[in-house]
């Protein structure tokens, strides 16, 4: 039998960590939807590299138009600061072997240190915006700011549209066929730790990978 649910979070559904239920909502945990991971880029105040790591986005677009839509950019990060006063990011593609350099930018964010080159990469000049890039990316998307918009009242998140000004694709990448262009040299994607709907069991996170299925 189905799980079947209203929007209102059940009692044992209970935070593993202080303030959860205001940054996530429950649902993400009972619907397990991946999300591709990625790096937001941008320049501090004082003109040292920020890095994110970041997910929860969406890509599209139409015509020459191409967007980024990322709804979960906390309000009281470094990255978000620099969004609204420089009007620009850049969001860099990295595979599966940089996971544990991704994580550094969460835990060394310090306002005086380079987040790139502390983590192990590269610090990379855009062409179409001033924000940096990550050179061992496979796939680069520098963007200027669009608009923004709380998810709901008081929101403890934003999402913060951003246009796609000037893109870099690695040539290994955009050559190959839909069969290799997918895997672990390729994108990354959140596993946010699902939970068990009937009884609120973690079942702990991850981070996995596209398998190529079969033509469609």
């Amino acid at each position: 039998m189905d799980f079947e649910h209203s929007n209102i979070k059940p009692d044992y559904f209970k935070e593993n960590w202080e303030g959860k239920w205001k940054v996530f909502s429950w649902l993400e945990f009972v619907c397990a939807i991946p999300h591709v991971m990625f790096m937001v880029t941008t320049f501090k105040g004082n003109g040292l590299p920020n890095a994110s790591f970041q997910s929860w986005s969406s890509f599209t677009g139409e015509g020459d138009n191409y967007y980024v839509i990322m709804s979960g950019i906390m309000k009281h990060t470094h990255t978000y600061e620099n969004i609204k006063r420089n009007k620009e990011f850049c969001i860099n593609f990295l595979d599966i072997k940089y996971l544990d350099s991704c994580w550094k930018t969460i835990k060394e964010h310090d306002v005086d240190i380079d987040e790139i080159t502390s983590s192990g990469f590269t610090v990379e000049k855009s062409k179409a915006i001033t924000a940096p890039r990550i050179k061992e990316s496979f796939l680069k998307l520098e963007c200027e700011y669009e608009w923004e918009k709380e998810l709901c009242a008081n929101s403890f998140n934003i999402t913060i549209c951003g246009k796609v000004k000037h893109i870099s694709v690695n040539e290994n990448f955009a050559k190959v066929q839909t069969n290799q262009k997918y895997g672990k040299d390729s994108f990354m994607f959140n596993l946010h730790n699902p939970q068990n709907p009937y009884t609120g069991e973690y079942f702990g996170g991850g981070a996995g990978t596209i398998e190529y299925h079969c033509k469609m």
